[in-house]
């Protein structure tokens, strides 16, 4: 394996899997606060982390220790691969390459990324809605089944098109769930809306109130992680926000 390419290592042995959850830094940073308050609501275990040789060197910390910003965790039938930090467009392309051999070769049912889409009119939305994209007839017949509405017209882009093209490419099952948001402010209420979708649709019961009581607090902490993350953005998701006006 070339050793530019972003390297999964686990920390503890992995069993047999059925979901595995992707949130990478985008739109509204929906799926980077979704994901972590399942993880911190749901107390879920490290399991791994992600080595990037293509990445500017950065740790996070968190309770005092130095932690690699794009980690594993596991919990039941869950496994969450989350990232902190924006990451290059070289690094996400490998990134998402590997992780859907390395979905495979664990024997993943089914990879469930999350994320936002900007909407003009998010003020006048009281519930943000949740929308999914499925890379093949089963998965889009799963997310029918299990309640939820799919795009039908858009556009992908950014780290969901990655993904999205590598599973369509090798036949793996994927789903994209896709909230309205703000574009450029951290958006809690569709964080909220996306973990109330995944509660209803995959059993997760993740405590959404906790999230949706400490919206303010997610907006201030986040503030400068959504700007890196616009700065990463700029250019590669705008198309998104040409959908028709039943989305909006």
């Amino acid at each position: 394996m070339s050793e530019e390419l972003p390297l999964i290592v686990e920390t503890e042995k992995l069993s047999k899997t059925k979901y595995g959850l992707l949130a990478f830094p985008d739109t509204g940073l929906v799926g980077t606060m979704a994901a972590g308050h399942m993880i911190s609501s749901k107390k879920m275990n490290e399991v791994g982390y992600v080595r990037l040789s293509a990445l500017p060197p950065i740790l996070v910390i968190h309770n005092g220790e130095p932690k690699s910003p794009v980690r594993l965790y596991s919990i039941d039938d869950f496994l969450v691969l989350i990232s902190e930090t924006p990451l290059p467009f070289k690094t996400l392309k490998e990134l998402a390459e590997q992780t859907v051999r390395w979905a495979a070769e664990k024997g993943i049912e089914l990879l469930i990324s999350l994320t936002g889409i900007a909407v003009q009119n998010r003020e006048e939305i009281e519930k943000p809605q949740v929308f999914g994209v499925g890379a093949s007839a089963e998965v889009r017949t799963l997310l029918k089944s299990r309640g939820l509405p799919l795009l039908e017209e858009g556009f992908i882009a950014g780290p969901q098109a990655l993904i999205l093209n590598e599973c369509v490419q090798r036949k793996f099952p994927l789903a994209i769930l896709i909230a309205q948001s703000y574009s450029e402010f951290p958006d809690p209420g569709a964080a909220a809306s996306m973990l109330q979708q995944l509660n209803q649709a995959f059993s997760l019961d993740v405590d959404v109130k906790g999230l949706q009581e400490r919206a303010e607090e997610f907006r201030l902490r986040l503030r400068e992680l959504m700007q890196r993350t616009q700065q990463s953005m700029q250019g590669t998701k705008s198309q998104e926000q040409e959908l028709p006006a039943l989305y909006g």
